[in-house]
Formats: C-alpha cells, structure tokens, sequence
C-alpha cells in the first residue's frame, strides 16, 4: 500500500484561530516552564518538556471550542521523557555510528479518516539569535541520520526494528525536522521549525512550532504513517508509541486504542530526586491542572522512550 496526500479541510480562520492559541500555550511554556519545574528552561531538555507538559492543557482547552462548532472533538496526550532510544547506521565516513532518534515525536490520528500523520523533531538551541549552528560530533550524526536517512537499527531490542528504510514507501524527507529555540535577547522563546537540508543556517523565515503543529493536522506536513501502510516509518511510528506508552509506570490501559479520559491528568514521575518522566491526558473539557500528581519510582524504566505529543481528531 503507498502513501497519499489527504489534506484535512479547515477553514481559513479556523486554521488562523488554532494557530494563535497554540503559539500562545507554546510561548508562555517556553517563558515560564512546567507545573514541575523549579526555575525557567534554559536548555533543550527543559524546553521540550515545558512545551509537551505545560503548553498542552491549554492548547487542548482552546483547540476545544475552536474545533466544536465544526463538529470535531479533540484529545491530546503528551508525555515528556528524559531518554530517547538509540539508533546505529553506518555514519558520513562510513564508519559505524551511534545516535538518539529524536527529540519529539508529534502524532495526529484522525479517527474520521483512519489516517495517522507523523513527525520527529530534533530539538536544537539557537547558537546565536536566529541562527543555528552544529559543531559537536554527537550532533554532526544526528543531522545526518535527519539528512540522509540511512538505513538504521534500533539499540534496544524492545523495538524489534532492524534494517529501517524510510525511503521505502515514500519521502524520507517528511519524516524529520529541526526545532530551534532561539533565546537571544527574544521574550518569548521563539520555536522555529527547520527541514535538515537548511541546517545549519538562519531561522529567518522558518514556519514556527504552532504553525508547524497546525499543518501535521491538515495533513500537510510531515509523514502519513497510518499502521495500514506497513511501511517502516509507519512501523516505526507505532513502535515508539508502544514503548513510550506501554512503560511499567504510565497507564496504558487508561488511554485505549481509541479514547482518552475526559478532562485533564498530569503525573509527574521521580527517580531518586530525579524528574523521568510527565505524563498529561487531556479532552480540554475541563481548568488545567494547578499542580500534578507526584509519582515516586523505585527504578530506573526498563527501555528508553520518545518524548511524544500525540493529538486525537473524531467527530461527535
């Protein structure tokens, strides 16, 4: 089965609304943290958990009556992991090599359609205002597995993935992009959403997170990994899914295959002092949450998850 470009239509000022509302829940994330965070994020970490754990009640709250009057309901789950699994591929110099998939995975189920669009997103801090710049040879493998795409393994065996091939299916070149956080003399932080071909280079021009957020809804970026397809980005998709959701501490059950429970849960989880793990489900019915509901772990997870923000479209 092969991919196909099925755009979900919204009206313009639909599209207008949702977009403002969530760069607003993103920009005053990245300015103030999460409900779990002691201080302002100032570093990649702390950025993508503010925006997957603090922006998305909100967001799902105003997304909520913005969507109702057109007849869809929404449902988000964010879950924010201090880990990323691992992949190996053969590297630039055709040598072996060792990196963590991503950041961020951004997920849209459309329940109308069956559909399922995907994203990973490599989280980068801005080196000067508007520009981003990769010197560390950690991350010099990272922007060529998002470059080229080589065929990879998964580390860990949970994953059962060996011999991935995005380019088999369709464009390997939707599968990723860079998210760069500029904190250089700008309040807010701006979130700015690169393709790998641009990197390194300027933020200048660049589509922001919210508006990016917005397009994998409509369908009109990122990748269709509708399980359907059996392609490996849509196996991939579903197996970091799985891991991520499906670790001992966070309720799977709670969430099934097609609904989420009404109104809004956090769960912050804690390692000896340590922050692993946030968990947030949420139909935006009901206030956001003033303060989560504290989990103390024994042990460290088992298997490394993907930090995910992961949006569910039905009617009524």
């Amino acid at each position: 089965m092969h991919e196909t470009i099925r755009v979900m239509k919204l009206p313009p000022r639909i599209r207008f609304q949702l977009m403002l509302k969530a760069r607003a829940a993103i920009e005053r994330a990245l300015s103030s943290g999460s409900p779990t965070g002691l201080s302002v994020p100032r570093t990649e970490p702390g950025l993508v958990a503010a925006v997957t754990t603090y922006a998305i009640p909100q967001l799902a709250k105003d997304w909520r009556q913005i969507l109702q009057p057109t007849g869809t309901n929404i449902a988000i789950s964010a879950v924010f992991t201090h880990q990323a699994p691992k992949v190996r591929f053969i590297g630039p110099h055709k040598t072996k090599a060792a990196c963590e998939l991503a950041d961020l995975l951004l997920v849209v189920d459309n329940i109308r359609t069956g559909r399922r669009q995907a994203a990973l997103i490599q989280a980068k801090m801005a080196a000067q205002r508007g520009t981003v710049i990769i010197s560390r040879p950690q991350d010099k493998l990272q922007l060529a597995l998002f470059q080229n795409w080589p065929r990879f393994d998964f580390q860990e065996p949970i994953y059962k993935l060996a011999n991935v091939d995005f380019h088999s299916g369709g464009s390997a070149h939707d599968c990723g992009q860079y998210g760069v956080i500029d904190r250089h003399f700008v309040s807010p932080p701006v979130w700015s959403q690169m393709l790998p071909s641009t990197v390194p280079g300027k933020t200048l021009a660049a589509p922001l997170l919210a508006e990016f957020i917005v397009d994998l809804v409509r369908g009109r970026v990122g990748r269709d990994a509708t399980p359907a397809l059996a392609t490996d980005w849509s196996r991939t998709v579903e197996a970091l899914m799985t891991v991520t959701y499906g670790r001992l501490f966070h309720h799977r059950q709670s969430l099934g295959p097609l609904a989420f429970p009404r109104g809004n849960t956090t769960q912050a989880f804690f390692l000896q002092n340590n922050l692993i793990q946030v968990s947030v489900t949420t139909d935006g019915s009901l206030p956001t949450d003033e303060e989560p509901r504290f989990e103390l772990m024994d042990v460290e997870p088992p298997n490394r998850a993907i930090s995910t923000i992961w949006i569910k479209l039905g009617g009524d």
